[in-house]
């Protein structure tokens, strides 16, 4: 990619994301309480997601999160993430590594319940936006393709933008599955866009 390609890249990509989060704040605008707010305690919540693969590439992945409910329909929070990867393929040097971050997210419920939406029955998932900002930090001579003999470790910076399937359970807690894409994608990233989550809330 050339210098001015990359510029153009970079341009419609901060354009993508301004307007992705205006967009939100144009949503929010409407969406507050009815009446007095839940208390405190009632619009904090937690979750995350823990995967694991094995074979050729063993991947441990745990990735908690806390979050906090702006309004009716918006919420945002912050997550950190850890995992530990090990690759032992024939015919190449196995090894292993560790990758850590956190990230910070924001979404937006643009539909509660599908069913009261669409007509669908007892299907009672809800289905929203999200906009996520991840950092990581990684092994140079494992992930830095374009410098993959340098020591030490880099940061690599991920904006993923997407929306998924909210199915509630309880008071405040449920599944999601989320798709994402990342707009930051590059020579170095560690995801194939798109990206699919399975997660908790509570």
């Amino acid at each position: 990619m050339n210098r001015l390609s990359f510029d153009m890249h970079e341009k419609i990509k901060k354009i993508v994301i301004a307007g992705f989060f205006a967009f939100l704040m144009i949503l929010n605008a409407g969406a507050q309480w009815d009446g007095e707010p839940p208390p405190l305690k009632d619009r904090i919540f937690f979750g995350g997601n823990f995967a694991l693969s094995f074979g050729n590439a063993t991947s441990i992945v745990v990735s908690p999160l806390a979050g906090y409910q702006i309004t009716p329909k918006l919420a945002g929070g912050a997550g950190l993430r850890y995992e530990y990867f090990r690759y032992d393929y024939p015919g190449y040097v196995p090894y292993d590594t560790h990758i850590f971050g956190g990230s910070v997210f924001g979404r937006y419920m643009i539909i509660n319940s599908i069913s009261e939406a669409l007509g669908l029955g007892d299907f009672n998932s809800g289905i929203f936006l999200q906009a996520e900002y991840e950092m990581l930090s990684l092994e140079s001579q494992y992930f830095d393709l374009t410098n993959p003999n340098s020591d030490g470790r880099f940061y690599l910076h991920s904006m993923l933008v997407g929306g998924g399937l909210f199915q509630p359970i309880g008071r405040k807690g449920g599944f999601l599955i989320t798709v994402l894409w990342n707009l930051n994608e590059s020579y170095n990233s560690i995801y194939a866009n798109p990206i699919l989550r399975f997660g908790f809330n509570f």
